[in-house]
């Protein structure tokens, strides 16, 4: 083989190497550290930007009769909302996504509002959870003084309303976004793959 067609096979290979590490392998990276960036989130309880920047306290954490109380904001029992956060490579770029319902008004904050029909179900639902909150087995009598949660249900449960009228302001608890620290990071790999494809020029 002549040294024209080595030269020229050699290009052509770092040239696909290139394309590679561009459109396929830098966005995947990106979008692994972004995920993880945005999961640690919740465990910081707050959005890491410059520092952590604390998300504002819920209502549940200082009720000391609510079940869920030790849970920090946005975060449960299952972490539904922490688990979701996603990356989706496309060629040369990565997005972010949350499919979750409820993702983007807690990220942006706002205010919504509902008008669900109160069901035999939903009732049933209501007895259930005043009778667990009130740590009464089901079939004994409910004391007159509940425990706050409890006593939302139980007048959930005898409301004679058809419809509930529902409006609630949500404060902005920010999960996913710009930050400093993320852009570092990925700062960081786009550096590591320039000096790889600057390797791989370097070599021929």
């Amino acid at each position: 083989m002549s040294n024209s067609n080595e030269l020229e096979r050699k290009i052509a290979h770092l040239k696909k190497g290139i394309e590679r590490e561009v459109y396929d392998k830098l966005p995947r990276k990106v979008g692994v550290a972004a995920v993880r960036h945005f999961k640690q989130n919740f465990r910081e309880g707050g959005f890491v930007d410059g520092g952590v920047r604390p998300w504002k306290r819920t209502r549940r954490q200082d009720d000391p009769t609510h079940p869920d109380r030790k849970f920090t904001p946005l975060t449960s029992h299952n972490d539904n909302l922490m688990r979701s956060v996603q990356y989706e490579p496309g060629r040369g770029e990565v997005t972010i996504t949350n499919p979750v319902e409820y993702a983007a008004i807690h990220n942006e904050g706002g205010t919504v509002e509902t008008s669900p029909t109160v069901t035999e179900k939903m009732r049933k639902m209501a007895w259930w959870k005043a009778y667990s909150l009130a740590g009464v087995r089901r079939g004994g009598k409910l004391p007159k003084e509940l425990p706050k949660e409890a006593a939302k249900w139980r007048a959930l449960a005898l409301t004679k309303k058809s419809k509930l009228r529902i409006r609630a302001n949500i404060p902005k608890r920010q999960f996913i976004g710009e930050s400093q620290e993320l852009s570092q990071e990925i700062n960081k790999m786009i550096m590591e793959s320039i000096n790889k494809i600057k390797d791989g020029i370097d070599n021929l």
